[in-house]
């Protein structure tokens, strides 16, 4: 289940797209909401999964231009299969590959956003030197994550995930040329866990390009 989530593939791969889009719909919303997207903005997405949900971005603001970047094939092929009319039109362009290394140029971007991406990064300092890289200056990155303790409930975090508290990811923050702006906290519906209700709860946190 770790691996699948980390790197969908195989016939498993899109059930758990699906699982993602399900577990993610509410995170996509907040997220898109937190970014404010302007007409004319240029923004790029890491780790869309199966593309489910561009048409929400799109909806935002007129005249944006999104870029994706996955390095699950699967995904990358679903996602091109759901969003057709607007890659052919040239306002979607989607990528395989690994934000370790983008295949952007510099200063390309206004806004960079992942949604339950970085749990994934093992050495997370580059992915935030590649996204300052392609941003352009006084842009924004978008990092939405369920809360640390929202995370430690499930069985297989265990297995390759490293979470994060606000604190946590600030300290990551600090060590790139990133400058952290703000987080912003969104609760998220309540669970059963050992018999008592749990709440969950996710934020999205904003650095920006010095």
């Amino acid at each position: 289940m770790a691996k699948q989530f980390r790197q969908p593939s195989g016939p498993a791969g899109s059930r758990i797209g699906i699982i993602m889009n399900n577990g993610n719909e509410i995170l996509y919303d907040f997220t898109a909401s937190a970014m404010q997207l302007q007409p004319d903005e240029r923004i790029l997405e890491i780790g869309f999964g199966n593309g489910k949900f561009f048409n929400k971005l799109f909806s935002k603001a007129n005249n944006l231009h999104i870029s994706g970047i996955d390095f699950s094939d699967i995904m990358l092929k679903e996602a091109r299969e759901k969003n057709q009319a607007a890659i052919a039109n040239g306002k979607l362009q989607l990528e395989f590959g690994n934000s370790e290394e983008l295949p952007f140029a510099d200063n390309s971007f206004d806004k960079v956003f992942c949604i339950n991406v970085v749990y994934f990064w093992d050495d997370p300092l580059k992915h935030l030197q590649e996204i300052n890289r392609v941003l352009k200056p006084g842009g924004q990155f978008y990092a939405t994550i369920r809360s640390k303790s929202t995370m430690e409930m499930l069985p297989f975090i265990q297995y390759g995930f490293i979470t994060y508290s606000e604190e946590d990811w600030k300290s990551v923050i600090h060590k790139t040329p990133l400058r952290f702006v703000k987080s912003e906290r969104i609760n998220e519906p309540t669970i059963e866990y050992d018999d008592k209700p749990f709440q969950m709860y996710s934020l999205c946190l904003v650095a920006e390009k010095k």
